[in-house]
């Protein structure tokens, strides 16, 4: 009977062993956000308890075992207003009580708007400042808006009192793809993330290429480019340059347009004085409307091409088959006469 006692205790004993060493760190990886907030709230009061006693000349000891915390599986939540700010996973937090900021590796934040996800941020390492809410991601940072757009940057830093996420680095974009095929590369030294607008800019020495049909492609300058996360327009402003199917188009802007409820590139719309010119002809206008579904290029606001030293003006001008064919309405020429 006592052997028989003895081996009951030691299957006990065993299957104490399994749970301490399977469940107990099983726990441990995969904290709920009940647990994680309570012990970052508890930090923050400790220590604002500890900035309090400082104040008044006490002496203030911390015990070795609290003055470090680690979390594993972290995963936190931040509102505003009653509206979700931020969603934040982390495969590991580390913090110190006296400290502000908490310590993240591996880091992915979903960025709310109106309780959808907008944009969501990954990269190799971050910070969360505990009075502020504020982050900062580091190391191989993408960030993706819900409608198809990448962003790599170095690095982002999110203002919770702005909601806007920055990067002051060299920024590579990828559109959504379309029905031409691959969508927009885009090069720029800047970015400005406005998560309660839905709106993404890229500034400095903008460049950009889309490829289209049939081999074309369109190239663009600009001192600074606006993207939607709502849909696929685009928008160039500051100097603007851009080649088309041998045409090169100067102006201050340019507006990228899709056709409502399909997945192509409509138009481009070059607004507040435009020029343009290909291998034979030089046009000015206030804007230029390139319907690239119909091969159609239609000038307006006081329009004039000069081809061949001959000057053609009128109320609109219009480009067909891709410049080969011209029509003019109230159309008034000026001739050069070659035989003086």
């Amino acid at each position: 009977m006592t052997k028989f006692k003895n081996l009951i205790f030691a299957a006990l004993l065993v299957l104490l062993f399994v749970e301490v060493l399977i469940v107990f760190p099983s726990r441990l990886e995969h904290e709920d956000e009940a647990e994680v907030r309570a012990r970052v709230e508890a930090q923050e009061k400790l220590a604002k308890e500890k900035e309090e006693r400082l104040k008044r000349g006490e002496k203030v000891d911390e015990p070795s075992n609290l003055a470090e915390q680690k979390m594993q599986g972290v995963h936190l939540v931040e509102s505003q207003q009653g509206n979700r700010d931020w969603e934040l996973f982390s495969e590991r937090a580390e913090g110190s009580q006296g400290g502000a900021t908490w310590k993240l590796v591996n880091v992915r934040v979903l960025f709310y708007n109106k309780e959808k996800v907008e944009f969501t941020v990954t990269g190799d390492t971050g910070t969360i400042d505990q009075k502020t809410k504020d982050l900062s991601v580091v190391g191989n940072v993408t960030t993706r808006s819900e409608n198809g757009y990448s962003f790599q940057t170095p690095s982002i830093y999110y203002s919770a009192k702005t909601r806007m996420i920055e990067s002051p680095e060299q920024v590579l974009m990828q559109g959504p793809k379309d029905s031409a095929g691959a969508g927009m590369f885009l090069r720029g030294n800047r970015m400005k993330v406005f998560v309660d607008q839905s709106k993404m800019l890229i500034l400095d020495k903008v460049t950009a290429q889309k490829p289209e049909k049939e081999g074309k492609k369109i190239e663009v300058t600009a001192d600074g480019a606006e993207f939607s996360g709502k849909n696929r327009e685009a928008k160039f402003l500051g100097s603007v340059r851009m080649t088309y199917d041998n045409m090169r188009l100067e102006g201050p802007e340019a507006s990228f347009l899709y056709a409502k409820g399909e997945d192509v590139l409509k138009s481009i719309a070059v607004n507040g004085g435009v020029r343009v010119s290909d291998a034979t002809k030089y046009a000015t206008s206030e804007s230029v409307n390139l319907d690239l579904l119909a091969n159609r290029y239609t000038f307006k606001g006081r329009p004039k091409v000069i081809q061949n030293n001959d000057e053609l003006t009128g109320e609109e001008i219009i480009f067909l088959d891709g410049g080969k064919k011209v029509k003019v309405e109230r159309v008034r020429a000026k001739v050069e006469n070659k035989d003086q």
